[in-house]
């Protein structure tokens, strides 16, 4: 393999059951981890929030052995002058659905760097599931969430019945 990629660490700050990270081993030989701390969070952003982020991007760099990198800019210049110096072929991340996550990663795209997208922050991505009368997204909690548990319960037995 001998290569690299990028893992750029946005919402999802954790390394256990993590998508995008699982996805970035395979294809590369050397991960460099990244957190890119914008400008406009830092000027916006009250002070618990920045300490909530400070403490865990602390706990994320112990987790990676004080290997995650934590700089701040604008994220295409600063994903551009890590894929030179590291030579990494991709960047790695979970997807965003939020309009600025969205527009952000277009317009990193549009500059030219691959993004890989795998997995999301949230245990269920945004448009995966419909309901079954109308193939609609669910608006409700309630029947989501009871969709959520059958279909989990039904993982669980499937799994069960095949050992």
């Amino acid at each position: 393999m001998n290569s690299r990629s990028i893992l750029w660490f946005r919402r999802d700050l954790r390394i256990s059951d993590h998508p995008a990270l699982l996805a970035a081993l395979a294809e590369s030989d050397e991960i460099i981890p990244v957190f890119i701390l914008d400008p406009t969070l830092i000027k916006t952003a009250g002070d618990k929030r920045l300490a909530y982020l400070g403490q865990s991007l602390r706990h994320l760099d112990e987790s990676l052995n004080k290997c995650l990198q934590v700089l701040v800019g604008d994220q295409i210049t600063v994903l551009k002058e890590l894929q030179k110096k590291y030579n990494a072929e991709s960047v790695h991340i979970s997807a965003e659905y939020e309009p600025y996550g969205a527009k952000r990663d277009e317009k990193v795209e549009k500059a030219g760097i691959k993004l890989v997208r795998t997995g999301s922050a949230y245990a269920v991505a945004p448009g995966r599931v419909l309901k079954p009368s109308d193939q609609s997204p669910y608006r409700v909690y309630t029947p989501f969430y009871r969709w959520l548990v059958c279909s989990r319960l039904a993982q669980t037995c499937a799994k069960a019945n095949r050992n």
